[in-house]
């Protein structure tokens, strides 16, 4: 027995010595020509080999650049796949018998390009066949598609018709133990859809015993970059694959996320939906696939979610049940649950994505939730609200959408409660009781509601009617008797809007407003204003050293601009109508006398065409010189009773009004002999101006209504930025008229 293991002994060490000596010594580039043959009568594609090495154990050999062309009817410039290196394993006792049989293919980063022609048949669907079964199995070409009493010229029809969806059980297919891509590049080019080109970077796969007609296992992994797992992993198993219907072909897995970071994924996919966006993904989700009809279920997270780099606070959870129709482009949503925070939202319905827009038909409940999640998700997005602000309240809704995407019809109520805003920017808690909202195809109408902040109730109602149609109509209430302005400030900067932030102040207004209209072109019958406002503050400018400019005792006042403005008292009535804010009656009693104002102002190009009549105290006239200032006669003028006179232009906007000395009003108090008093600053200017006034505004009116249809859309606003546009709410971003010329 000694002898018999020593000779085996001696046997196996000569073929291990034998197996080097022929590693060492054989070259396996000699037979590149047989392999690439063979690689090509596998695949049915032309194959390019590099360098070449080999080992016997396992039987393998090692290709460097290898590249493998794609289907030559697509007529693409990039190879269907090249790698920088490919290890390649090859069965045993096939070899033995003078036949080579692939049994694995490891490929080192490769690039993998998968194009969908306009027939909607991917470039992989031909491979495994020879050329004369891809060609019965192509999709129609121009040629083909001839009727058959017209084959092309120098063509025989043929005598049997293509099938293309059936199974090849010809003896050449391709079949692999093991394929395995390691951090490769996907490409995706969509020619049905006309999609551009997408590329998805660092993928591992590997995918086991595939074999025609037969199942097969896929592991599949993304990995992102970024801290954390990133990983995007397919797992399960499918086949046998459907020539020509890719989508059809069975699948049972479980695709998991794994600490993926939203703005990560955004930038993988290359989705525009997902952008300015952050957070981290985990879930996972359960998919089948039978028949083309995709189930998926399961549950996805997200933690630490932002949005416009605002974090929400909360996490966002979806438990969700739904299947696609992958042919017919139908997904049905079941028992689908959207969490944000501890608030659930329930959705079930259908998306037909098949025409564009997509067609839906969706039910969102919510009963009694905390509105407070939503709030603040509307806050973040830009959508609604100032970010930063707090809202809680409760909430039901049960709506209907049915109809196109982009325009759906409605069926349904909403109803709030105990609804209450506040913020850094709102320090009055803005609350509103109740509001109930019912939705029906033809119009959006809300009850008769109130906001209240302090003492202020501001009583609203509104009705949206044919939002479906292009040019839905608003119908608007707004009436607020005894209004405080810290409350009104309170509210406006509660809902978002911008440019109050330069008023503060105390006192009252009255407001009774009705607007109707196309809520692109919403007009406003009329709103009728009475302020009454003490200790203003207004940060836009400087009036008094507007006006110590004007009339040359700049520096005799020795006052350096501040910048803001303090109004002991302003009083007087507005009148708005269509957009144009008119006043004859203003007044404002400022640090160096008392100021009257009439004239108009656009509320939405923000264009101010005002007339001022500043009248300086007696005692602050002899301050400063009295007649000795250097603008006395041509900017400045005196009354009878020691006071001294400037008329001024106001124009410009809001935000940056520009002041200059109204030298025709001058003219005008000369010639008449009528210089009002500190008491009546604006007596000269209703009595010389008020016509020229109405006209102006008739003008404005006029140009408004002859405007082209885009520039009529930029300069009208919904009766609320009318409202808050009077205070100086900032300048929008639009194109502005020229002021009317000066009579």
């Amino acid at each position: 027995m000694r002898k018999v293991a020593l000779v085996i002994g001696i046997i196996i060490l000569i073929i291990i010595v034998a197996a080097v000596v022929f590693a060492a010594t054989f070259d396996v580039n000699k037979y590149r020509g047989t392999i690439q043959s063979e690689l090509e009568k596998r695949l049915g594609r032309q194959v390019t080999l590099g360098d070449m090495h080999v080992s016997l154990l396992p039987p393998r050999f090692r290709v460097q650049s290898l590249a493998i062309a794609d289907d030559p009817r697509l007529k693409s410039e990039k190879p269907f796949v090249q790698a920088q290196e490919l290890d390649v394993a090859v069965k045993l006792l096939p070899l033995i018998h003078k036949s080579v049989e692939v049994s694995s293919l490891d490929l080192q980063r490769p690039t993998v390009e998968l194009i969908k022609n306009p027939q909607g048949v991917w470039n992989f669907a031909s491979i495994g066949q020879n050329e004369q079964q891809s060609s019965t199995n192509a999709p129609a070409t121009h040629e083909q598609q001839q009727p058959a009493n017209k084959p092309p010229a120098g063509k025989q029809p043929s005598q049997t018709p293509s099938q293309p969806n059936q199974p090849n059980n010809g003896g050449n297919q391709f079949a692999l133990d093991k394929l395995v891509i390691q951090d490769g590049q996907v490409a995706i080019t969509d020619q049905q859809a006309k999609t551009p080109r997408t590329v998805y970077d660092h993928i591992d796969v590997t995918l086991k015993n595939f074999t025609p007609n037969q199942p097969f296992t896929v592991d599949a992994a993304a990995h992102l970059p970024g801290s954390g797992a990133q990983e995007v992993r397919l797992q399960g198993e499918g086949g046998p694959v459907v020539q020509g219907q890719p989508a059809a072909t069975p699948f049972h897995g479980t695709l998991s996320l794994k600490q993926v970071g939203v703005a990560d994924l955004s930038k993988f996919l290359n989705s525009p939906a997902l952008v300015n966006t952050d957070g981290t993904l985990s879930g996972e989700t359960k998919i089948v696939n039978e028949g083309g009809k995709l189930t998926a279920s399961g549950q996805t997270n997200i933690q630490n979610a932002k949005i416009h780099g605002i974090d929400l606070g909360y996490p966002i959870a979806a438990q969700y049940d739904v299947t696609d129709e992958l042919l017919a482009d139908l997904l049905t949503i079941r028992n689908t649950t959207i969490k944000l925070g501890p608030t659930p939202l329930a959705i079930n319905g259908t998306v037909n994505s098949k025409n564009t827009p997509a067609q839906l038909n969706l039910n969102l409940k919510a009963n009694n939730i905390s509105i407070a999640e939503m709030a603040k998700l509307a806050a973040t997005s830009g959508m609604a609200l100032t970010p930063g602000t707090t809202v809680t309240g409760n909430l039901n809704a049960d709506v209907n959408a049915r109809g196109a995407a982009d325009k759906p019809a409605l069926n349904g109520i909403v109803n709030g409660s105990n609804i209450q805003m506040s913020g850094k920017d709102a320090p009055q808690p803005v609350q509103i009781p109740a509001i109930n909202l019912n939705l029906t195809p033809a119009q959006i109408q809300s009850n008769n509601f109130n906001v209240v902040s302090g003492g202020t109730t501001v009583n609203a109602q509104f009705a949206l009617r044919n939002y479906l149609a292009k040019t839905p109509l608003v119908d608007a209430t707004l009436k607020a008797p005894n209004a405080a302005l810290p409350a009104l400030l309170s509210m406006a900067k509660a809902y978002g809007v911008t440019g109050v932030d330069k008023i503060t102040g105390a006192g009252a207004l009255n407001l009774d407003m009705h607007a109707a209209g196309p809520l692109r072109a919403i007009s406003s019958n009329e709103i009728t204003m009475n302020l009454n406002f003490n200790n203003v503050k207004y940060s836009g400018a400087d009036i008094n050293h507007e006006l110590a400019s004007i009339a040359g005792f700049l520096n005799k006042a020795n006052g350096a601009n501040q910048g803001f403005t303090n109004i002991l008292r302003m009083t007087g009535n507005v009148l708005v109508k269509n957009g144009i804010a008119q006043t004859n009656n203003l007044q404002a009693l400022l640090d160096l006398g008392n100021l009257g104002v009439a004239g108009t102002a656009n509320l939405v190009t923000q264009e101010l065409n005002l007339h001022a009549t500043a009248v300086l105290s007696k005692d602050f006239t002899q301050k400063i010189g009295g007649n000795s200032v250097g603008g006395f006669m041509q900017t400045a003028l005196a009354n009878n009773q020691g006071e001294l006179v400037v008329p001024a232009l106001i124009t410009g906007t809001f935000s940056n009004p520009r002041f200059a000395p109204d030298v025709q009003q001058v003219a005008q108090m000369k010639l008449k002999g009528f210089v009002p008093n500190f008491n009546n600053p604006a007596g000269a200017v209703q009595g010389l101006l008020g016509n020229l006034l109405g006209q102006q505004a008739q003008q404005q009116q006029n140009q408004q209504r002859q405007s082209s249809p885009q520039q009529t859309e930029q300069q009208q606003q919904n009766p609320v930025q009318q409202l808050i546009g009077i205070f100086g709410k900032k300048k929008q971003q639009q194109q502005q008229t020229q002021p009317p010329p000066q009579k």
